[in-house]
């Protein structure tokens, strides 16, 4: 572990001093090739294109490729945003709705997605609108991987925790003037989901932070960094709130239906930009009960 931490270091420190401009380039040619080699990559990317009802899914899914390619090269050049970037690269729609929520609000969720420039949002979030964010992401179950990664993800106002015992974690870090800032439109484990509506599908979504919500009444506000030419937008959504008029069980359901009913409005507007070439619609759930088989095979 020790040995490939050092490796992996020294690649890293190579990748964070390549000017912002080459790893792009170096993102389009990687891309290209996986989307040539991997026939099974590029049948879930048109699959998935397919659901999000986009007009030309072979084409959206290629693209797709080039973004997601993007988000994973720009992780590298993340400790380089500044103020300089901020003002030069970054758009910002929606300002005002937080500035309003933090009028009456102290504790608020942030949640993000797999979308555009996911690996730059916390870092742009933080900085944006000035506030504390813990950020919560899968173990690899590997010592080194999980250091180097929880290094990169690691900012001034970011502090970054693995899922494993991360919401006894959490009330820690919000105690100390944190928010918590998650994505959660990637599939889990079904001991951590709850099944929920998302593009005519039911599918399993992590319960454990609109659990949260509804125990702490926190409100929810969607932040997501759109790829737009050569600058990136900042696009902050109106909040949610837990209906507190419902059962509690029922309260929490309601919740992530809003949050599946949030995501999949705004991919479908730019269905290029969201993580394709995951299989998120691999566990499926039928009207009664019962798993229906992968949608990809």
């Amino acid at each position: 572990n020790n040995i490939l931490y050092f490796i992996l270091k020294l690649i890293i420190f190579i990748l964070e001093h390549t000017p912002l401009f080459v790893l792009r380039i170096m993102a389009r040619v990687l891309a290209n090739i996986l989307w040539f080699i991997s026939k099974d990559r590029r049948k879930v990317a048109i699959k998935n294109a397919e659901i999000l009802c986009a007009n030309n899914p072979i084409d959206v899914a290629k693209k797709s490729f080039n973004y997601t390619f993007m988000a994973y090269l720009d992780m590298f050049y993340a400790h380089s945003i500044d103020k300089k970037f901020l003002e030069k690269y970054v758009e910002v729609e929606g300002a005002e709705i937080y500035q309003e929520l933090i009028k009456e609000h102290k504790n608020i969720v942030f949640l993000g997605g797999h979308f555009g420039a996911w690996s730059l949002n916390t870092t742009i979030v933080s900085q944006i609108i000035d506030t504390k964010l813990i950020t919560v992401g899968r173990s690899t179950y590997n010592i080194a991987l999980d250091k180097i990664i929880s290094e990169l993800r690691t900012f001034e106002k970011v502090e970054y925790i693995t899922h494993k015992g991360a919401m006894s974690k959490l009330g820690k870090y919000i105690a100390e003037g944190y928010n918590p800032g998650v994505f959660l439109d990637h599939i889990a484990p079904d001991k951590d989901c709850i099944y929920a509506p998302f593009c005519n599908y039911k599918i399993p979504v992590i319960a454990g932070i609109p659990m949260l919500c509804v125990k702490k009444n926190y409100p929810i506000i969607f932040c997501f960094c759109l790829y737009d030419n050569d600058k990136i937008k900042l696009v902050i959504q109106k909040p949610l709130f837990p209906d507190k008029s419902l059962p509690i069980k029922e309260r929490i359901y309601k919740l992530i239906c809003d949050i599946n009913n949030r995501y999949e409005l705004f991919y479908k507007q730019y269905p290029e930009q969201w993580y394709l070439l995951h299989r998120r619609f691999k566990r499926i759930k039928n009207i009664d009960g019962s798993l229906k088989k992968d949608i990809y095979n």
